[in-house]
């Protein structure tokens, strides 16, 4: 199961109690993918969705405001979906209207009243009334993909207005979104971990959420894993790169000229270990020195080298 159809999954059990959050749940999902049909003279709501969980959810939404049982079909899978679509059908004319003007748009799928009175209207119930209008929007515009190949939450809307509302609402909630234009769908999305752990969280998909944090956890720890390993590769590499260089300072002394005493040690101690940090070097130097007298007798090494150089 894809993780979009987990969350939708777990927002189609959540229970219905409240009527007016349930109006504001439905309408927007009718809102950003239905059509009106006019069959046998009277007029249908149509909803058709690939997945099962949103019909059942817009089932159990009509059922619990309207106490009217809606047809539901299945058109067999094709080439290009492997589970078919799912179909709902209003077909009671008293239904679809009283649907219709609780709603709040009309049978061209415009709103009736400004997109102001629409986002009052949804703030009035304060965060509950939020959260059903966007877990509408989700469950019918929206995707999410599973976390653990990227972060990415998309809502495909046609209408401008359903555009202009749904950010208002998201500006409400502090979440932040991206907008592109594919043909003529307007796609709101959203590729911050945060911004989709705060979206998850808002239309009540706890499951989802958790899932989603652990992904965040363990590939933070990955990264950091990575990070270090990265930094000790460098210094690693610093390290070995430094040494070489003194080596070679190293045998041009003993190849042209005598090696002071006092430097004997460290440089029998460099060629034995040329991957030794200075501190290492400075721990097993006998006499045992500090990390700084290390540097001091390479710095003269260095100096005696590049002066039989010239």
């Amino acid at each position: 199961m894809s993780f979009s159809n987990k969350v939708k999954l777990e927002l189609s059990e959540l229970e219905i109690t409240n009527k007016l959050e349930a109006l504001l749940e439905l309408s927007s999902i009718l809102k950003v993918n239905a059509s009106i049909s006019i069959r046998n003279a009277f007029i249908n709501i149509n909803f058709t969705t690939e997945s099962e969980y949103v019909v059942k959810r817009i089932y159990k939404l009509i059922d619990f405001l309207y106490g009217y049982e809606c047809i539901i079909g299945r058109v067999e899978n094709n080439n290009l979906m492997k589970n078919g679509l799912f179909t709902l059908i209003v077909e009671d004319e008293s239904i679809v209207n009283r649907i219709m003007n609780e709603s709040g748009f009309d049978f061209y799928g415009n709103y009736v009243e400004s997109i102001n009175k629409m986002f009052s209207r949804i703030i009035s119930s304060k965060e509950k009334g939020v959260s059903a209008y966007l877990r509408g929007v989700f469950l019918g515009a929206g995707s999410i993909v599973d976390p653990n190949k990227n972060y990415h939450l998309e809502l495909i809307l046609t209408s401008d207005e359903d555009v202009k509302l749904l950010e208002k609402v998201l500006d409400y909630s502090y979440i932040e979104t991206l907008f592109n234009k594919r043909k003529d769908k307007n796609i709101v999305y959203i590729k911050n971990s945060e911004m989709i752990a705060d979206f998850l969280n808002r239309i009540e998909a706890t499951r989802a959420l958790l899932e989603l944090e652990n992904v965040k956890i363990k590939k933070d720890l990955r990264n950091n894993i990575n990070r270090r390993m990265n930094f000790d590769m460098a210094n690693i590499n610093k390290t070995v790169e430094t040494s070489m260089k003194q080596i070679s300072y190293i045998e041009m002394i003993e190849e042209n000229s005598t090696m002071p005493e006092d430097l004997i040690e460290i440089a029998n101690l460099r060629k034995l270990y040329p991957e030794y940090s200075l501190k290492q070097l400075a721990d097993i130097h006998n006499p045992k020195i500090t990390k700084s007298s290390v540097s001091y007798k390479m710095k003269k090494i260095e100096k005696i080298a590049k002066k039989l150089m010239n």
